[in-house]
């Protein structure tokens, strides 16, 4: 029989941090599970991790999904057993390809941003990103 997974991996969208999840890392801990938040490469954790970003936002410049799923996989196969992988916008995205690589023991996706095939983009998103990419000076720089 399968054990029950005793671990949540929490994975934020694109211009967020580990703090977008500090309430559900409470609720879930006080169930009994370990909870873990990772930031993508060259996002921390907690304020300082913040403000270390909002001061240097080239930290993450360079980073691109196959970054961020490499660096994902790694802290999921170094559980000892599978997590519930739980994420929000792009974090779902990742959390569906860790999921359909045969990592976690479930899946879990709040408001996911569409994966490979799905091409539908609600205007809200659209007008949440356009100020970023409307400026052609953002290309390869982050941006805070």
């Amino acid at each position: 029989m399968a054990t029950a997974p005793d671990t949540i991996v929490l994975i934020h969208g694109l211009w967020m941090t580990p703090l977008a999840w500090e309430h559900w890392v409470a609720r879930y801990e006080r169930r009994g599970f370990r909870v873990l938040t990772p930031g993508y490469p060259g996002i921390g954790q907690g304020e300082a991790g913040l403000m270390e970003l909002r001061a240097n936002p080239d930290t993450v410049a360079g980073v691109g999904v196959r970054e961020v799923m490499d660096y994902l996989t790694a802290i999921v196969e170094g559980l000892d057993t599978p997590p519930v992988i739980m994420g929000h916008s792009f974090g779902g995205t990742f959390a569906q390809l860790l999921v359909g690589n045969g990592f976690g023991a479930a899946g879990v996706c709040i408001d996911s941003a569409a994966v490979k095939g799905i091409n539908a983009m609600p205007l809200s998103e659209v007008r949440s990103v356009l100020p970023v990419l409307d400026n052609p000076a953002n290309i390869k720089k982050a941006s805070t």
